[in-house]
């Protein structure tokens, strides 16, 4: 009588494991639907109001500069998406996750811009702020997003349909890096960022697809740094 080997052993789990996953596999085959992607485009900057603070050095001042204009630039980034596939009723969207990363810069150019808030001198209203350096600013976007889709256009070959419209919010972190020209500095801020996103997904094939997206992020983040003789605290919000 012949002796099971470790190998022979080790044969059998394996077989009888495979008989327990591959319905799963099958399963989640009907259920899921995976894809990898990835982007690039433009990113276009919306002005925005700049709180500042100069701190208590010199002749103290605060307020708001307002319609700050940030450079439009190039944007890339990359996904990982999953999508529940079965529906109770015909009128159901689709609903997905998804794990988003977003990279863009926001620098400014020296500008002179309107302004209000208090200065110390009696009488004297902060009335504009002049820019006179340039800064960078990148940021770094990751987040979570909850997608709803209606699949059209179905055939055999494609029963999830060939276009795909969608519609997302998530929220995550911003990381955005403030680099400055005129003197060395460079600083790192960590933020709360929302996002919503409107796309449509066009399937070549079964697994390959292109897709178009617009999508709006909202960040604020708080820098402080030391220029000539005075600190200003500035605040970006609303990057796109």
């Amino acid at each position: 009588m012949e002796r099971l080997t470790w190998a022979g052993v080790r044969a059998i789990v394996l077989a009888i494991t495979a008989l327990f996953l591959l319905p799963l596999q099958a399963q989640a085959e009907r259920d899921w639907e995976f894809s990898v992607g990835a982007f690039g485009g433009k990113a276009f900057h919306s002005n925005e109001d700049f709180k500042i603070n100069s701190g208590d050095n010199g002749n103290p001042f605060h307020g708001t500069v307002h319609g700050v204009t940030l450079n439009d630039s190039g944007t890339f980034g990359g996904k990982l998406t999953a999508w529940y596939l079965p529906k109770k009723y015909n009128w159901q969207p689709q609903v997905g996750l998804e794990l988003d990363f977003t990279r863009f810069t926001a620098d400014r150019d020296p500008q002179l811009r309107g302004a209000d808030g208090t200065v110390t001198t009696p009488g004297l209203q902060l009335g504009s702020v002049k820019y006179n350096f340039v800064s960078d600013l990148s940021a770094n976007t990751l987040a979570v997003n909850l997608l709803f889709r209606y699949p059209v256009w179905s055939t055999p070959d494609l029963p999830q349909g060939r276009i795909a419209p969608y519609v997302g919010v998530g929220g995550g972190v911003q990381r955005a890096v403030l680099s400055l020209q005129i003197f060395e500095h460079r600083e790192v801020s960590y933020a709360p960022a929302g996002q919503v996103l409107v796309g449509m997904k066009f399937f070549i094939m079964r697994n390959l697809a292109v897709f178009g997206e617009y999508k709006r992020i909202w960040s604020s983040h708080d820098f402080t740094y030391q220029g000539g003789s005075s600190p200003l605290d500035s605040r970006k919000s609303g990057l796109l």
